[in-house]
Formats: structure tokens, C-alpha cells, sequence
């Protein structure tokens, strides 16, 4: 399935804001940024992910900044946005009657030693057809547009100097100061070419030939379809899932390990609202179920230094945390900024304070996460046997407290049933890999608290009335995260509780086209929620398992519906218009894709096989 279409260059935006879906994205092994399909790099953290924005026009389109290549004139003009096969080098192509005018090219070098920085955005203009005026814009920020930059021009560019930081821009063509930044409206022949770089903090800038930019095309190029090409999945949606690892892979920070949860901060998952949160931070879930989803699509290198250095981080500092900074001098501290929030929503916050709550999830996703590592014969040594040990024995501590669960509620703590689960999940696992691993344990022991931890939930978290799993102890409320019950194996695929809680899903919390709210209760908040869309690809999962596999099928492939054009997803989806919503481009969303659509994967190859066989017979 292709992802990419035509869009008019006029509906890119809404309200002065490019909508969330009209971006491409390109990463590095230490950064990203977002792209519209007008050539506007409209968001940009340099050097890391957790860095303050270079660009950060989503949040204010007035005062956030920005580096846009596009037309000059854009009047009929249509624009075409694509990746370089197997890669996160992004192209735009700019098209007026029928004909590519310009075609501009770009990605942030990334290299297979994850030593070498390289915080530059390269970017490379072609005219093909014709020739064709370019209008360019520069403007960076400095501490969140507080701060301002001496602008010093030279032949080679302009060099934005500051007593902290320098941002410069290298090409060879006019710059002009206008404002706080640089302008250049140039024409590009037929025929003819032009890169265009970007450095974030140097000292004195060269003639652009210097920069390399077609050798750190190759290297990059070579760097991401070296990694793709070591995974194992060829089956059905292999399209949607090779996106999906490439997005997922171009958000690990590569120095410690840590994966961000989204390179963005504070896009609303209600326009106008107050649910905006900073995602550049490393969830030990997100990065629990990202191990889970390289390992069963083959990327067992991969998954092997994730969960290693993941290991080595928590162990470093002696205690689980709900998130951790993904570079060793950042920053948890929640702050306000003063930005417009994107279209009007505000606050705009830096930083999350959710890294002090307790989420007992985190620690049965860890154990849930070496167990599938351990399915496809990752290297399970005694220091992480050792350290699952160690987790059992303070899930064996806190199983029984109150928590914020995985939706990260600021309400009042409570015994949600989702976090009892994967409690469960992770004595039930651990037995699984010891006793296949023939590592010594106490298994009656973990049998014994299985068993009581499961009688916990059936006996305090099951309604009998509405025969269905309910949010937390005591609650009747219907909560879509126990979409993840059959997935885990809590209860047989045939067992009523099991049906029902799905069943009630459906009923309460399921919309129009398979899209799910995440709970019905008051969270305290004045803007109604989105649809989380991950909870849509465990229902496919779901339906799966309980052997409706065309049915899995059809909300899949309605559920891809929702990418956009280059097949990303956000976090969440508006019910009311299909827009994304949310931090973009999100990890976990992508693994739900990578899970869904590897066990729809499964299912077809067997049912192929039992075909096959029924025909030779």
C-alpha cells in the first residue's frame, strides 16, 4: 500500500499552523525535526532530542521560528512528499501543472558510530523541468525566543552568534537581513542544483563545498538501509511495517540507548485545550514495548543493546522511574513557556512532572520485554537475569499500592486493574523464560504470587453485572487499556470475562472506524480527549485472537487509513474529523502497527499453509 498523494499547497495549513499531519519527519541517531510539505522545517531540537528548539514555529507561529525552502510563487502549485526508499531522507517535490518545478531533498547526517555528531540539517534544491524562483527564510531561536542573536554575514553565509550557542546558515546565494533572521530569494536554472546546510554551534563557517553534503547523503543513506535491511519481516504490510521500524529506530538516542517517545513537545491532544505534554523523554514502557517490537520482527542487535542499555540506566539509578531523560544533562523539571501553543493551545510545557509518580505498569513492561527477547534466542546472561530478579522483588513490594496507571491521571492515586495485570504479566512471564532458559528460581514462590495477584484482580477488578474487567478496584467504569488483557494471556480466548470485558469496550468506549476513547470518567481536565490510537491496533490483535481474522484484517487496513501521507502516525486521532492529534511522529503507535500487523501476518501464512495442504491432499 502507498502512502504518499498530492496535496495543494493552500491546504497545508490551518488557522496560520501546517495541520500535525501535513509533516515528514527526519531524524539522526541523536535528533529529529519536522518538515511540512512546504518546505518549512517548523521544529527543531539541536544537538538532542531534549535540547531547546532551534525551531519551534508549531508552538507559535510568531515568535517560534523556523527554516523555510519553498516556491516563491504558489499559485496552482501542488505538493508530492516521499521518503528515499528504506531511508528517513525526506523529499518534497513542488509541482505546477503536472511538472515538478523544485525538488528540495532533506535529512540530518547520521552515521553507524554513535560517537560522531553531526547537529547540521542538509538540505538540496533541484529544478528539473524549469527554470523556478526559490524564496527562502531563516530563523532561529534562542532560549525560547527570549534571547537574541548577533547576526554576522559573510561570504560564505551568516553566522548567528550568542554567548552560549552559535547557528549558522551556508549556501551560495544572497542572504539578507530582514529582522531577527535572514531572507534570499534566488532562481534555480534548469537543470541545475543547490545545497543549502545549517550548523548548530560553530565557531566560523566555510564555502558550502566544504560541508560534504553529498557524501553525508551517501552515509546516511547507507546508514538506514544497512539497519533495515538486518530485520526478518517479508510478509503482508511489510510497507507500513518498514516505515514503522524506521521511525521508531529515528528516535533512539543513540549515546545512552534511551528512545524518545515522541521528538516534540506540548502539540495538544486537544485543539485549544490543556492536555500538552513534553514526549522527548524515554518512558521505560515506550522503551520496553519498542524491545518487544524490534525482537519480534527480527532486529535482535537491536533489541539487544536497547535492553542492555536500559538495564544499565534503571540499574544506575537504583530505582524504576516512570521516564528518564534520554542525554545525561537533561532536565525532568516541568516548566510554562510562554508560546502561543499550537493553534492556541496552551500552556506550551517543557519537561513532565509524570517522572514522579508511580506507574507499576513500567515494571511488568520491562519483564514483558526481556521475555519476548528471550523468544527469539536474544542473550539472556546472568546480569539480566539477575536484574528481572530484582524486578520481581519490588514488584513483590508494591503490587498492592495505588497508582497514576499508564494514562498518567494527576487525580487521586488508585488500584488500577491495568497495572495488576502486568503484574501478572511479569511473574507469569518470568517463570516462562526461566524454566525454558533453565535458570534457577523460586517457582513456586512466583507461581504462589500469580496465582494470588490473578485472584486479586478477577475477585477486586471483574463486574459482575457488566461482566467485564473495570478500571481500578471498587470502579464500574469501562477502561480501554485492558484491550491489552488477551494479548497478555490473562484469561483463556474462550472465557466470558475475557469476551465480556472486550465486549464492553465496544459498547462504551469503541467510535465510528475502530477508534477508541481511552475511559469515560472525569480526568479533571477541560478539553475533551482524542482517540488513542494504539488501543485500535490491540483491538485488531484482539479480534485476531479470538479467531475473527478477516474482521482483524478489515479495522486494519481502516485503522492505516488514519497515517498520513508518508504513513506516520501521531498519538491520538480528533473523533470528530480524523485529524492527528497529539505528539508526532509517536513511538508507540508504530509499535501497534508492528504487533498488529506481524500477527495478522501469522494468521495468513497459516491459514495459506492449512489451504495449501488441503489442496495437496
Amino acid at each position: 500500500m502507498g502512502f504518499t498523494k498530492t496535496v495543494p499547497i493552500d491546504d497545508i495549513y490551518s488557522n496560520g499552523y501546517p495541520l500535525i499531519r501535513n509533516h515528514g519527519f527526519i531524524a539522526s541517531n541523536r535528533t529529529g525535526a519536522l518538515v511540512t510539505m512546504d518546505g518549512r522545517i517548523d521544529w527543531a531540537c539541536l544537538p538532542n532530542f531534549d535540547s531547546e528548539p532551534v525551531f519551534a514555529y508549531l508552538l507559535d507561529k510568531n515568535r517560534g521560528g523556523y527554516f523555510l525552502i519553498s516556491v516563491k510563487d504558489r499559485k496552482g502549485v501542488h505538493v508530492y512528499q516521499y521518503y528515499k526508499e528504506s531511508t528517513n531522507i525526506l523529499v518534497t517535490e513542488f509541482i505546477r501543472d503536472n511538472r515538478v518545478v523544485l525538488k528540495l531533498t532533506d535529512f540530518i547526517p547520521a552515521s553507524e558510530y554513535t560517537t560522531i555528531n553531526f547537529p547540521e540539517i542538509h538540505r538540496y534544491l533541484e529544478a528539473h523541468n524549469s527554470d523556478v524562483d526559490v524564496r527562502l527564510e531563516f530563523y532561529p531561536i534562542l532560549n525560547y525566543g527570549k534571547s537574541h542573536y548577533e547576526v554576522d554575514r559573510q561570504d560564505s553565509g551568516v553566522l548567528f552568534r550568542s554567548p552560549n550557542k552559535n547557528i549558522a546558515i551556508v549556501g551560495d546565494v544572497n542572504f539578507r537581513k530582514v529582522g531577527d533572521g535572514v531572507v534570499s530569494d534566488f532562481t534555480l536554472r534548469k537543470g541545475s542544483s543547490k545545497w543549502i546546510v545549517m550548523l548548530y554551534n560553530v565557531s566560523h563557517i566555510d564555502r558550502i563545498i566544504n560541508y560534504k553534503s553529498y557524501n553525508r547523503m551517501d552515509e546516511t543513506s547507507a546508514y538506514w538501509k544497512n539497519w533495515i535491511s538486518q530485520g526478518n519481516y517479508d510478509g503482508i504490510y511489510s510497507e507500513n511495517m518498514i516505515r514503522s521500524a524506521l521511525t521508531l529506530k529515528g528516535l533512539f538516542y543513540e549515546p545512552t540507548g534511551l528512545m524518545a517517545a515522541a521528538p516534540t513537545s506540548s502539540l495538544p491532544e486537544c485543539i485549544g485545550g490543556e492536555r500538552n505534554w513534553d514526549y522527548r523523554y524515554a518512558w521505560v514502557r515506550d522503551t520496553a514495548y519498542v524491545i518487544e517490537a524490534l525482537s519480534i520482527i527480527g532486529y535482535k542487535r537491536e533489541a539487544t543493546k536497547f535492553l542492555y542499555d536500559m538495564m544499565e540506566t534503571i540499574s544506575r539509578e537504583r530505582k524504576l522511574k516512570t521516564l528518564y531523560t534520554i542525554s545525561p544533562d537533561g532536565s525532568t523539571d516541568e516548566k510554562e513557556i510562554d508560546f502561543e501553543g499550537y493553534m492556541g493551545s496552551r500552556p506550551v510545557r517543557i519537561g513532565n512532572k509524570a517522572v514522579d509518580q508511580l506507574q507499576i505498569d513500567e515494571y511488568g513492561s520491562i519483564v514483558n520485554a526481556i521475555y519476548h527477547f528471550a523468544k527469539i534466542g536474544g542473550l539472556i546472561n546472568s546480569y539480566l537475569w539477575d536484574f528481572l530478579i530484582v524486578m520481581l522483588e519490588n514488584i513483590k513490594e508494591i503490587w498492592m499500592e495505588k497508582d497514576s496507571s499508564l494514562w498518567e491521571f494527576r487525580t487521586a492515586p488508585q488500584h488500577y486493574v491495568y497495572s495488576k495485570l502486568l503484574c501478572w504479566t511479569a511473574f507469569n512471564r518470568s517463570i516462562e523464560i526461566g524454566k525454558q532458559l533453565h535458570f534457577d528460581a523460586p517457582y513456586d514462590e512466583w507461581n504462589r504470587i500469580a496465582k494470588e495477584m490473578r485472584s486479586s484482580i478477577l475477585t477486586n477488578g471483574y463486574d459482575e453485572e457488566t461482566n467485564s474487567l473495570v478500571q481500578y478496584y471498587g470502579s464500574k467504569d469501562a477502561d480501554a487499556s485492558l484491550l491489552r488483557a488477551p494479548i497478555l494471556g490473562f484469561l483463556s480466548p474462550s472465557d466470558k470475562r475475557l469476551r465480556g470485558t472486550v465486549k464492553r469496550i465496544e459498547d462504551e468506549l469503541m467510535s465510528k472506524d475502530y477508534l477508541f476513547k481511552r475511559y469515560k470518567n472525569d480526568d479533571g481536565f477541560n478539553c475533551p480527549d482524542g482517540a488513542f490510537i494504539l488501543l485500535s491496533f490491540w483491538y485488531v490483535e484482539d479480534l485476531a485472537i479470538f479467531g475473527n481474522v478477516k474482521k482483524a484484517r478489515s479495522v486494519f487496513e481502516t485503522l492505516l487509513e488514519f497515517s498520513n501521507h508518508l504513513g506516520i502516525f501521531s498519538e491520538e486521532i480528533d473523533f470528530s474529523n480524523g485529524q492527528m492529534l497529539g505528539n508526532f511522529p509517536q513511538a508507540i503507535t508504530h509499535l501497534g502497527i508492528i504487533r498488529a500487523a506481524k500477527r495478522l501476518n501469522v494468521d495468513y501464512r497459516e491459514n495459506l499453509e492449512r489451504k495449501v495442504s488441503r489442496h495437496n491432499y
